[in-house]
């Protein structure tokens, strides 16, 4: 990966972050400042809306950043990626599919397989049962701020790596 490739990725990373921080916090506590507490399931419950947003935050940003990235590269605005294989990160993004729509939905799968998985499971061991309006809306703005932050990288990576093999 060239310097201004990984300069670039920092920039980009940076934004996708704040950018969903904010706007998964204030949709999150717009949406539920009435209900009273939200339990695992059921009509307000977190349990659904993180295996929601796990999978079409990453979906949706990817539909955005995969073709923006494309489109960079094809004006040689940002440096392409050939990937190194030595590197995990480089050869998982390699292997992603060439289609915008699969490589979409394999990011979502990835959101729901880690962050989802991650999440639900920390909520039942530290016994979380019930979680208020408001202190839900300003975890799912630190949380899926971070999914964005962690999965823009790659996704930008797909965008702008080679044809070569």
């Amino acid at each position: 990966m060239t310097p201004e490739l990984a300069q670039h990725i920092k920039k980009e990373i940076s934004l996708n972050g704040l950018t969903n921080a904010f706007f998964n916090g204030v949709i999150a506590w717009w949406l539920l400042k009435d209900v009273p507490a939200l339990d695992w399931w059921g009509k307000h419950s977190f349990g659904v809306d993180i295996l929601a947003t796990a999978f079409l935050l990453p979906f949706i940003v990817a539909l955005i950043v995969i073709p923006l990235s494309r489109k960079k590269r094809a004006s040689n605005k940002i440096p392409a990626l050939l990937p190194n294989y030595n590197l995990w990160l480089e050869r998982l993004v390699a292997r992603f599919p060439r289609s915008l729509f699969w490589s979409a939905t394999l990011f979502g799968a990835v959101g729901i397989l880690l962050m989802a998985t991650v999440t639900l499971l920390a909520f039942k061991l530290f016994g979380i049962e019930q979680v208020d309006p408001l202190h839900y809306s300003i975890f799912k703005a630190f949380w899926a701020g971070l999914m964005a932050f962690l999965l823009a990288g790659p996704m930008i990576m797909v965008g702008v790596r080679t044809n070569e093999q």
